[in-house]
């Protein structure tokens, strides 16, 4: 009893990362995975996890291919292979729509006389310049290298696109330059034990490094004066920002297991902020000047918005399994507690072209808990050839406590008094409860297919399931094959 007191002990004072192991912000499951809410994963989801690659038991190679439908990128395609040479393995994995619904942003060469311009000389002559939404194709790269009972994963995510051109003319127009951002450029770092610690408790050590740099950013600048009879470069709107995170842990600690049954402890962290570094204009002598700010430039009421924040994410978890010779069971519950803090200030251009304080400036702390319980089966239909996979979630919807300083300012000067305390308290909405089917078909020890079926229910979108009617039973949401050799 001392010894599992000493274990639960250290548990609990260790940061552990949310499923860190997995590819970053749910970039890929294989339809097993997808089907029993992440309780069974596959060769193809552990071929590129840091902390499961040695599972895979290869003599040589491994390779898979998958389609599924992306709710916010339609069809995407994924591959995967990996090689092992001696103790050392390579890992490689892509995900995408490659240059799908790209924006194409066409233009025509004119002779024409565009305000600013000289008339008779040609121009490119857009008529709209797109860049940003949801029209942005989504591109996905991981290598993962094995060796030591160690991995190390690089990852890199994106659906960053940009437009930049010089002497161009839109909207009537001559633009000396125009410069467009949109999207997120992502990279990341992991790195995993792939072998436990202890043969009784489990334990592998994980740590990962992510990096997002979200791009919203607009700059012009006219031939010759403006609109506004003003000259040099515009920051039409600059809303970038950077968003670091960092996650480490034991990776699970199995403190019962007895009869086919076991059960497994962890608490899972991840520390994340948002660091904003962007630009304003103001005018002197006819001309735009160039500040910076720590917040975001958006077009709207209140343009100017000082933000910092972070968040520190703990989730204490308890995983069990069991399994007999045709059936298994898993099930994971969540707990997840998110402590977060947020400054906003509102802000206005004030003579000395300074931003200044003007309206409400905010301070909050946030605590926000939301359950999560998540159930699988597997049923082994035709042992060894054909499995049944169902999976099943219950998220419970988030109770949020919040409370907020407040000071109300004016030209700079703090409002006499205007200072408030604010407490809110939500309970939200957003339950969760879903039902999915899927199988997996063993052509042989080395080919096999895993699919998720049509058949699904989440609350809220649908009443019933039904078995034959299109998305039913011989309908897939995605399919998979894979090779091992």
């Amino acid at each position: 009893m001392k010894n599992r007191f000493l274990v639960f002990a250290f548990l609990l004072i260790s940061a552990v990362a949310a499923q860190a192991q997995n590819l970053p912000a749910n970039l890929w499951s294989s339809p097993q995975s997808t089907t029993t809410e992440g309780r069974y994963r596959s060769n193809a989801d552990n071929f590129i996890r840091p902390d499961q690659y040695t599972g895979l038991n290869l003599n040589k190679w491994f390779g898979m291919v998958s389609f599924l439908w992306d709710n916010d990128f339609g069809a995407v395609a994924t591959a995967g292979f990996s090689a092992k040479a001696g103790s050392a393995y390579i890992g490689a994995f892509y995900s995408g729509n490659f240059w799908a619904s790209k924006p194409a942003n066409n233009y025509t060469e004119q002779e024409l006389d565009p305000i600013g311009g000289v008339a008779g000389r040609t121009y490119d002559v857009y008529n709209n310049i797109n860049v940003g939404g949801a029209s942005n194709p989504v591109n996905n790269f991981a290598v993962l290298i094995g060796a030591a009972n160690m991995g190390f994963r690089l990852t890199y995510r994106t659906n960053y696109q940009s437009f930049k051109e010089n002497d161009i003319v839109t909207g009537g127009r001559l633009y000396d330059s125009y410069r467009m951002q949109s999207g997120y450029l992502s990279p990341q770092i992991a790195w995993a034990m792939a072998k436990d610690l202890t043969a009784k408790n489990g334990v592998r050590p994980y740590f990962t490094v992510d990096l997002v740099f979200d791009r919203d950013y607009q700059k012009v600048k006219t031939a010759g004066p403006d609109g506004s009879n003003n000259t040099g470069e515009q920051v039409v709107r600059s809303a970038n920002h950077i968003d670091p995170a960092f996650s480490f842990g034991l990776g699970g600690v199995h403190f019962f297991n007895k009869n086919n049954f076991r059960l497994t402890a962890d608490l899972d962290y991840v520390f994340s902020m948002s660091i904003y570094n962007n630009e304003y204009n103001y005018v002197e002598n006819g001309e735009y000047k160039t500040g910076k700010m720590k917040g975001t430039n958006s077009p709207g009421s209140n343009p100017y918005i000082e933000r910092s924040s972070f968040s520190n994410l703990v989730t204490p978890s308890l995983a069990g399994q069991w399994s007999s010779e045709r059936i298994a069971l898993r099930f994971k519950f969540n707990l997840p507690l998110t402590f977060s803090n947020l400054e906003q200030n509102t802000m206005r251009l004030a003579v000395t072209n300074k931003l200044v304080l003007h309206g409400a400036s905010d301070s909050s702390f946030s605590f926000i808990f939301r359950p999560d319980l998540r159930l699988a089966m597997q049923f082994q239909i035709i042992p060894g050839k054909l499995i049944l996979n169902t999976g099943a979630r219950l998220q419970a919807t988030a109770i949020t406590l919040e409370t907020t300083d407040r000071k109300e300012y004016t030209g700079g000067v703090e409002v006499v008094g205007g200072r408030q305390k604010i407490h809110q308290n939500s309970y939200g909405s957003g339950f969760v409860s879903r039902f999915h089917i899927g199988t997996v078909f063993n052509f042989t020890e080395n080919v096999w297919v895993d699919a998720a079926t049509g058949i699904s229910n989440a609350y809220g979108n649908s009443g019933t399931i039904e078995v034959f009617a299109p998305g039913g039973l011989f309908a897939f949401g995605s399919i998979l094959v894979g090779l091992k050799f």
